[in-house]
């Protein structure tokens, strides 16, 4: 019996080979054969490789003794060492404490005062003490606010209000200092200021902040000789500005995650998105994806589904279950597309064999997966719903254990200073709309986008209605549905180590 290091499939970025050879996937895919029963395990992206290898080493009794021959994708991607590393520290900034409560301020006073005060000119914000005092209740583990309830009906930030919010923080002496000490935190030659911030990636651009490299090389930029603080704070007013509207224009449409965890989410979104690992969620979303890609280097995923298709094409027909843990979904989910992309060529009747060539070895009509398996995933709604509107031709079942919205909220991923869990950060922070723009996107493993009315498009009605016709394609954890149906993570990384989850794949092997 191969080892679990030899049911490993090692990629690196680009989805190019790493530790595994050519040689080794023929190998290993040969082994498949006449098989009863495969598992295709995607892990998350958190974890870096010798991790990934640790999950296929402790996973591979579970799904042996289910009687699976199980292959484990590994990768690796690095965001979990940012997000533990810099969180925490963004959080704590000096900047960003008095960005947050100057933030917070205004949007208390906007969203939740009473009917009628902004139709007259009039917003009663709290004062900044009253503010420090709600905020410094993460400290004891509450969440600030969060007793609020916002109206029905939340007006958009209208340009008067805007520009008055604009004239009050251009005299706030607070954020002038805030300002200051990160310009003056930089290398001293002004023209060796703006070079040093540019050149900064994912580190440290200024001593005294982790915003994002471009925009500390702006406020140096701006930064004159005399008065450069006062036309510095200018660039900080104006965002701040835009992240009260952002603030506001959530709760207008209904894609908050509360005060609190929204007003730290749009400050992050508009100021420290290189430092908390947007990028790298980017690049290992796109690896994913390229691991499929066709090129003169061997790609981990093509090569892999050429060997299967060869070994489909003997007429051997294993039961292939797919699992995928967090951004194991997004693998999955191009896994899927890939196959369907192949099939599509296969029947493509344009004569360019090369063309047809290009998109892979065909996979035969009549295979499908049994099951595709979703561990708490973080594939957004928009990359999920397709895939479930080609089941009839990609796998026969689909289940997905993720947890209950009141678990998800209870799973900081910084405790005391961030109250949700990874899910909802990815959802309000990393994720990028068409415009390549940072925005609020449905992650399919929330149940909080369940529950949201709010989400009437397409891919929302669709998934939802996928899921509702059959009770059993979800499973929010912590519950106890009975065989295949059972979870105990509460969690986000507890969803490939929970015993009821794995006992739940182990009794769906085994149907």
């Amino acid at each position: 019996m191969p080892s679990s290091r030899e049911r490993c499939i090692h990629s690196r970025q680009s989805g190019r080979l790493a530790s595994t050879t050519t040689a080794d996937i023929d190998e290993l895919v040969a082994g498949l054969k006449d098989r009863p029963r495969v598992v295709l395990h995607f892990h998350g992206g958190l974890i870096d490789d010798a991790l990934g290898f640790a999950t296929a080493e402790r996973l591979a009794p579970v799904y042996e003794a289910a009687g699976a021959d199980p292959v484990f994708f590994v990768w690796s991607s690095g965001l979990l060492e940012t997000l533990r590393g810099n969180l925490p520290q963004i959080l704590n900034e000096s900047v960003f404490r008095t960005l947050l409560n100057r933030v917070t301020r205004y949007a208390t006073g906007i969203v939740f005062q009473e009917p009628g005060q902004r139709a007259l000119g009039v917003v009663a914000t709290p004062t900044p003490r009253a503010v420090a005092a709600e905020l410094a209740q993460v400290r004891a583990g509450q969440e600030p606010y969060a007793r609020l309830t916002a109206p029905a009906d939340v007006p958009e930030l209208s340009d008067e209000e805007q520009r008055q919010l604009a004239a009050e923080l251009s005299t706030d002496l607070e954020l002038a200092e805030r300002t200051r000490e990160i310009v003056n935190s930089v290398a001293p030659a002004p023209a060796e200021q703006a070079a040093a911030a540019r050149d900064a990636i994912g580190g440290r651009a200024a001593a005294a902040t982790l915003m994002s490299p471009d925009i500390v090389a702006e406020l140096v930029d701006r930064a004159g000789t005399g008065e450069r603080a006062l036309v510095s704070t200018a660039l900080l007013v104006r965002k701040t500005v835009r992240v009260v509207a952002a603030v506001v224009g959530r709760f207008r449409r209904r894609t908050d995650h509360g005060l609190y965890p929204t007003v730290v989410e749009e400050i992050l979104r508009e100021f420290y998105l290189a430092g908390v690992g947007a990028a790298i969620w980017d690049a290992m979303k796109r690896q994913t994806a390229d691991t499929f890609a066709a090129g003169d280097e061997a790609r981990a995923g093509r090569y892999f589904l050429d060997r299967f298709a060869d070994l489909l094409a003997t007429g051997s027909r294993p039961q292939v279950t797919v699992v995928g843990h967090s951004a194991g979904a997004v693998f999955i989910g191009n896994l899927l597309d890939d196959i369907a992309r192949r099939r599509a060529a296969a029947d493509d009747p344009s004569p360019s064999s090369q063309l047809r060539s290009s998109r892979g070895h065909p996979i035969p009509p009549d295979f499908r997966f049994r099951d595709v398996v979703l561990l708490a995933p973080a594939c957004t709604v928009s990359q999920l719903a397709p895939v479930v509107r080609r089941q009839a031709e990609l796998f026969d079942r689909f289940r997905m254990f993720t947890m209950n919205d009141p678990a998800e909220r209870a799973d900081h991923l910084v405790p005391f200073l961030y109250p949700r869990s990874l899910l909802y950060f990815i959802s309000g922070v990393l994720e990028r709309g068409q415009d390549k723009k940072s925005a609020v996107i449905p992650v399919a493993g929330m149940q909080h986008w369940y529950l949201d009315a709010a989400a009437v498009d397409r891919d929302s009605a669709d998934l939802r209605d996928f899921l509702g016709a059959n009770p059993a394609r979800t499973v929010w954890s912590p519950d106890d549905g009975g065989p295949g149906l059972r979870s105990g993570a509460i969690s986000h990384t507890a969803f490939d180590d929970d015993p009821d989850v794995l006992a739940s794949m182990a009794d769906m092997l085994a149907d």
